[in-house]
């Protein structure tokens, strides 16, 4: 029987996901001919993930998801077209790796395409943040979502371009309703102990400046912040930007490649918990920066799911 509690669904064109072909890139710079040797090499070791399912039965029949190699740092994934039991032609492939950060979330929304095979979820991880993901496991997750209902979300991330954030990078905001909305907001925040009013903006609106120097220009220094900005067009919101704060480095190997792993703060949000994500990156431009440093960058971002929250 379908799901009848799922989340909001929205169906769009499987080319307006755009092409795993810029994501292989980040693995070999000769996909045409290494990805084909690659997927054969993961049907010679295969794992079927089952995610949320917890029998056969509650699979779509008419997908297969098979990764590999098995224990392999990286798992090739295949959502292969199933008829009758055979395999028909490979739907779709891309790559993805374990990350050891797992936080609760609701899935909100789910941008999916007409063949079924791959989707970017909306994970609602608390009241004030929002993540978009592309779901690894989708082809056997798809009919299990639900609403309120909250999982296991485990976030990883295959970096384009990574950059370090220059120290005391900072910006001078001149603009008069600029001033007034920093000065007001911090001084709010200041009377309320850090924590935002439920009529912060009417407060906002409200604050009068108390002094000349209440007017005067604002310097923000942008070299300790945190942010993160999703991809704005539908089917795509998993390509994002983002700056955040080193807190671990390690490396892994695939295929005769060292990748360099680096832990960030994606969101760090007042009186919750930083939310941390592992990105990979092979490139050696991109293999010096240091714990502590606060770095930023242009990363695909990826959701494996395999339990609920108790």
């Amino acid at each position: 029987m379908k799901n009848q509690n799922r989340p909001e669904i929205i169906t769009i064109e499987d080319q307006s996901f755009g092409s795993h072909v810029e994501h292989w890139n980040l693995l070999t710079e000769n996909p045409t001919s290494d990805v084909p040797k690659w997927l054969g090499l993961a049907l010679d070791a295969p794992v079927m993930p089952m995610g949320l399912c917890e029998k056969e039965c509650d699979m779509d029949s008419s997908v297969w998801l098979i990764q590999g190699p098995n224990n392999s740092a990286v798992q090739l994934c295949q959502v292969i077209e199933v008829e009758d039991n055979k395999p028909r032609a490979v739907k779709t492939a891309f790559p993805s790796f374990d990350s050891p950060y797992t936080f609760n979330a609701n899935v909100d929304r789910i941008v999916t395409c007409k063949s079924n095979t791959q989707a970017v979820l909306r994970l609602q991880l608390n009241p004030n943040s929002v993540i978009y993901a592309f779901d690894s496991l989708y082809s056997v997750n798809s009919e299990q979502y639900c609403k309120n209902q909250t999982y296991k979300v485990q976030l990883n991330a295959w970096a384009y371009e990574l950059e370090k954030v220059s120290d005391h990078e900072q910006i001078v905001v001149d603009d008069p309703a600029s001033i007034k909305h920093h000065r007001a907001l911090n001084d709010i925040l200041a009377e309320h102990n850090g924590v935002a009013p439920a009529n912060l903006q009417e407060l906002i609106d409200a604050w009068q400046p108390k002094s000349d120097d209440d007017t005067q220009p604002v310097t923000v220094d942008f070299s300790k912040m945190v942010a993160y900005l999703y991809g704005e067009t539908v089917g795509q919101e998993d390509e994002a930007w983002f700056q955040g704060k080193v807190v671990g480095k390690t490396q892994m190997q695939f295929m005769d490649q060292e990748y360099t792993l680096y832990d960030v703060t994606l969101i760090l949000e007042e009186n919750q918990p930083a939310i941390l994500i592992r990105v990979a990156t092979k490139e050696e431009a991109h293999k010096h920066f240091e714990i502590g440093q606060y770095i930023r960058g242009n990363i695909w971002i990826q959701a494996n799911i395999y339990a609920k929250t108790a």
